[in-house]
């Protein structure tokens, strides 16, 4: 299971000795654009770079063996995921265009199935956050 403190500490550690990127994904089965959207405003709280990903459905990648509940409909040409469980065709466009949106106000990189974006500026300087011993 998913330990958030542990996630936290292990962050602070990383981002006060090197350059760190959180990636996540934009349109999984069983995911949502609910879930989606709070991942997203979660990792840029963090010190970090954040790269989201359009889902893609890679020929030789285990997804293309995903039980039909998960109802996937991707391009046959570009193998974006177009819809599937959790994600209409409507909701993964308007996430695109929240994305696109980001990006474009926060200087990040708009590419074909992704986006990026640098670390949060901050204005001041950021409290050293505790990290717990593990």
């Amino acid at each position: 299971s998913f330990d958030e403190q542990r996630f936290e500490d292990n962050m602070a550690r990383l981002t006060n000795v090197s350059r760190v990127a959180i990636e996540i994904i934009m349109g999984l089965p069983g995911d949502s654009p609910e879930q989606f959207r709070r991942s997203f405003h979660r990792a840029r709280t963090f010190p970090c770079a954040l790269r989201v990903y359009h889902c893609c459905v890679l020929p030789s990648a285990l997804m293309v063996r995903s039980p039909a509940e998960h109802a996937l409909d991707y391009d046959p040409v570009t193998l974006k995921m177009r819809s599937c469980l959790g994600w209409s065709r409507e909701a993964m466009l308007r996430e695109c265009e929240f994305l696109n949106q980001q990006a474009q106000s926060n200087h990040g990189q708009i590419g074909d199935y992704f986006w990026v974006f640098s670390a949060p500026k901050s204005t001041e300087t950021p409290p050293q956050r505790k990290v717990a011993n593990l």
